[in-house]
């Protein structure tokens, strides 16, 4: 499979499924308004640092675990790259302060990183036992470009790339022109955990082909979060992504959060063949200890493609099927009982974007809060909790999708939970 990249407003895909070949071709449109500027500062991958030329598995490890090679592109030679427990840190690659990966510009398949022989020990950090990624970034500003990343589908991990290194107060991460596939989260974009209290995190997510992960129990091509933390802050911008096969295309979220912001710009994104394509939540309940009070998350989406999300694979969790799955305060059944989250904001607009096709009696499901608790077997009254408020705004094309708009799951006597459509 190649990806081919193209400097005009053409952006051809050529695509492999899993057992055959296609060709997807996606025109590149300009937004129907003016596209703010871009939420990352960073840029190319640190073009003036030094660049360290790597050739085989062994110089990869020994480089990107050299402290004096902090502020370094490793290039890559073409070739596969196999992961091995047997190098340092249980055989993760983990970026060194402004530290970027680049393989070959043009051709994102020539060099393949691939950590289908990882052992699950290798995706936990001690000694808290989180879990991470085959690849860690989040060190000041760390970039990845032009990578194949990899895993075998029947080989369980959690991601291919994380980003919870968390050293500084604030970061800024590229992952461009890349090949992501094969994971239960191909990219995981988060701040997590007391130690991420309060960090910013910046990224720009650009031209990348994310598809295959299906493993379970995220199984989701793209995964943004705010995780058990407090007073933190994601700004993403996402464009020109090719997100198909997963069993979510997009999953973004603050969770057993308080007062976290997450704000995603997304521009000329296909988001296709999914179970379901974006899964999107003000704020949900982890555990039974930890609240999700005062969250807010903004969600642009500007003149992209949102089709053909038809539930199979099926989606993870109880996520219904479909294109757009949106509520405020929500509490999933098999974390902590609802009742907890309180006084989340999700603001979503599409401007120009084609959501359609998608499985489902509506393109669009919001709710201000939604308990699992309150389906069958259990059917519970117990509320997620009160005072989240969705707002969907639909412009230009985006007018004609279906959206149904739902205050509360289960009804709410008070009335405090809200969920709106705007056209």
């Amino acid at each position: 499979m190649r990806i081919q990249f193209l400097p005009a407003l053409v952006f051809i895909v050529l695509a492999s499924a899993m057992a055959s070949s296609c060709q997807k071709e996606t025109t590149i449109n300009e937004p129907e308004e003016s596209s703010p500027a871009p939420n990352s500062s960073n840029g190319n991958a640190n073009e003036q640092s030094k660049k360290i030329h790597v050739t085989n598995i062994s110089e990869l490890y020994a480089a990107i675990n050299n402290a004096e090679n902090s502020g370094s592109t490793l290039v890559l030679a073409p070739g596969a790259y196999m992961l091995s427990a047997n190098y340092p840190k249980a055989g993760r690659l983990e970026l060194l302060h402004n530290m970027s990966l680049v393989g070959q510009p043009g051709h994102p398949e020539a060099v393949i990183v691939d950590a289908t022989a990882l052992p699950l020990s290798s995706f936990t950090i001690a000694p808290s036992n989180a879990r991470t990624g085959a690849v860690r970034m989040g060190d000041g500003n760390n970039s990845i470009e032009w990578i194949t990343l990899q895993n075998d589908p029947a080989h369980t991990i959690r991601s291919l790339i994380q980003t919870d290194i968390v050293t500084t107060p604030t970061t800024q991460i590229k992952v461009a022109h890349c090949i992501i596939k094969g994971s239960s989260i191909g990219l995981s974009i988060l701040n997590r955990d007391p130690v991420a209290n309060g960090r910013i995190l910046e990224a720009d997510v650009a031209d990348n082909e994310i598809y295959d992960n299906t493993i379970q129990q995220f199984g989701s091509g793209i995964q943004i979060q705010n995780t058990l933390v407090n007073d933190a802050v994601l700004k993403v911008r996402l464009s020109r992504n090719y997100v198909h096969g997963n069993r979510a295309g997009m999953m973004i979220f603050n969770s057993t959060s308080q007062r976290c912001s997450l704000e995603v710009k997304s521009y000329d994104e296909t988001i296709e063949n999914n179970g379901v394509g974006l899964v999107l939540v003000g704020a949900l309940i982890l555990n039974a200890t930890g609240p999700a009070i005062d969250n807010t998350f903004i969600y642009e989406s500007y003149a992209s493609s949102l089709k053909n999300n038809q539930g199979v694979p099926a989606p993870p969790f109880s996520f219904p099927a479909g294109g757009v799955f949106a509520p405020s305060g929500l509490a999933m059944t098999q974390f902590g009982p609802p009742g907890t989250a309180h006084n989340n904001k999700l603001e979503i607009s599409f401007h120009g974007t084609a959501i359609e096709d998608n499985i489902g009696g509506a393109q669009i499901n919001a709710y201000g809060a939604y308990s699992y608790y309150a389906l069958p077997p259990n059917n519970n009254s117990t509320l997620a909790g009160s005072n989240n408020k969705t707002n969907v705004y639909l412009h230009g094309q985006s007018i004609s999708a279906t959206a149904n708009a739902v205050n509360s799951i289960p009804t709410e006597a008070a009335g405090t939970n809200t969920a709106n459509i705007y056209r």
